[in-house]
């Protein structure tokens, strides 16, 4: 770890331990003589928060969603920040959380790294206690849910927890990992936002739960149906993680008929993925594309090895049976399922820009960018990838093919959209030796 990385660290934890301790004391020492009752609340609230946070909800590989903001939001409103700062340092011993699968062992502060839970903690606090302050100051009363004057210190509440959680995060991925610092904090928050966003109505409505007579023991009931859903969303991405793992078995079928094109598919989902960020496309577009990616060469199950394996230039009639393989592709996936327009897109990856392409000579009016985006990204690692006839070229060479064929072969957005990633992954190529 850097030094710079460590500064920071146990600067954040400093001041995370330092705020953390006055919480806890001005928060305890508040009580008086209504004790009993604050106490009460206070480990109803403290069960309600290690129950949120040992249920988080991954959406893929090592990130997940952690729905704890409904009950610390909760306390906020009722409690102030001091008792929300409070319940969150006790909440952590107590969290035990299952991981991304089934095999995976349970995450609790034993077998966590100290400096990790430490660190994470104190952004905890820091993303508790500031944005409490800020609620309080635009007129948000603890214990006052009255609408609309809750609406406000609410809203601001919401919007900088996130933003002082994400800066903190961002800024040590800055300093560790040289990652730029505004995009990567604008680009997270905006993908956590509406998360964000979806919760915290949930905590509002926890909140009105508990400020009722006998309220602890409806949160509970009210808790059931949340953790329900949230159990539903799970098995979802489960299913949904399933189906990936099955395409790319099928990939690596394919690519077993040929140890050239080991890997070739999922190189292939890199760079279509990366082209389809750069252009912004949505998620779920996104998704396509990498599906997609992952299968535009199921067709050649049904080309002959003699033509896929030829070590020498192939004739005129072993040329056209290659140039079958999108529509065999097409035949092979038509019963399965898969997201929209994924196999329009699969059928056309060899569509040319200028109408020149296969199978079916069509130019941009009726070939998807989708399929461009694949066209460019096949292109490129069929390239600089060795093949039984000749050797992979130089990247360098590749990239001035692309760049001379923009408009001609490739779409000239897809083009200059993976030349600009090219020309931003050189420039941080240099950066780091310039570093080193």
């Amino acid at each position: 770890m850097k030094k710079s990385a460590k500064i920071y660290i146990y600067s954040v934890i400093l001041i995370g331990a330092s705020i953390g301790c006055y919480s806890i004391y001005a928060y305890f020492t508040s009580w008086g003589s209504n004790w009993v009752a604050e106490l009460t609340d206070f480990l109803v609230l403290l069960v309600l928060c290690s129950i949120t946070r040992a249920f988080p909800v991954y959406i893929r590989q090592n990130q997940s969603m952690d729905v704890s903001f409904i009950s610390i939001f909760a306390a906020v409103l009722i409690k102030g920040p001091l008792a929300a700062v409070t319940i969150a340092i006790f909440s952590t011993p107590l969290e035990i959380s299952s991981g991304e699968t089934k095999n995976s062992p349970k995450k609790h502060i034993f077998n966590t790294p100290p400096i990790k839970t430490c660190f994470n903690t104190s952004n905890f606090i820091l993303s508790i206690y500031l944005p409490g302050l800020a609620y309080q100051f635009f007129g948000g009363v603890p214990g006052d849910l009255t609408l609309p004057d809750v609406l406000l210190p609410a809203f601001i509440f919401i919007v900088l927890t996130l933003f002082v959680n994400t800066t903190l995060l961002t800024y040590l991925f800055r300093v560790q990992d040289s990652v730029k610092f505004g995009r990567t904090l604008i680009k997270t928050y905006l993908m956590l936002l509406p998360n964000v966003a979806a919760v915290a109505p949930i905590g509002f409505f926890l909140a009105l739960i508990l400020n009722l007579p006998g309220g602890q023991y409806f949160a509970f009931l009210f808790l059931a149906p949340l953790m329900l859903a949230r159990y539903a969303f799970k098995l979802y991405l489960d299913s949904k993680n399933q189906y990936y793992k099955m395409i790319q078995v099928l990939t690596a079928a394919i690519e077993a008929k040929d140890k050239y094109t080991e890997g070739h598919s999922r190189r292939v989902e890199m760079y279509a993925e990366q082209i389809a960020r750069a252009m912004h496309f949505s998620e779920n577009r996104i998704e396509v594309v990498k599906v997609a990616a992952l299968l535009h060469d199921v067709g050649k199950i049904g080309i002959a090895d003699t033509i896929l394996k030829k070590p020498s230039k192939l004739t005129n009639e072993e040329r056209i049976d290659i140039e079958k393989h999108p529509a065999i592709g097409l035949h092979i996936l038509e019963d399965i399922d898969l997201p929209y327009n994924t196999k329009e897109i699969i059928l056309h990856h060899h569509e040319r820009y200028d109408g020149m392409g296969y199978p079916s000579n069509s130019g941009p009016e009726k070939t998807p960018l989708e399929s461009y985006i694949l066209g460019v990204a096949d292109a490129f690692d069929a390239m600089t990838s060795d093949r039984p006839y000749r050797n992979g070229m130089k990247k360098e060479i590749a990239i001035n093919i692309i760049r001379e064929e923009s408009g001609k072969q490739f779409h000239p957005d897809v083009a200059k959209a993976f030349l600009d990633l090219m020309k931003t992954a050189e420039e941080t190529r240099e950066s780091a030796e310039v570093v080193v």
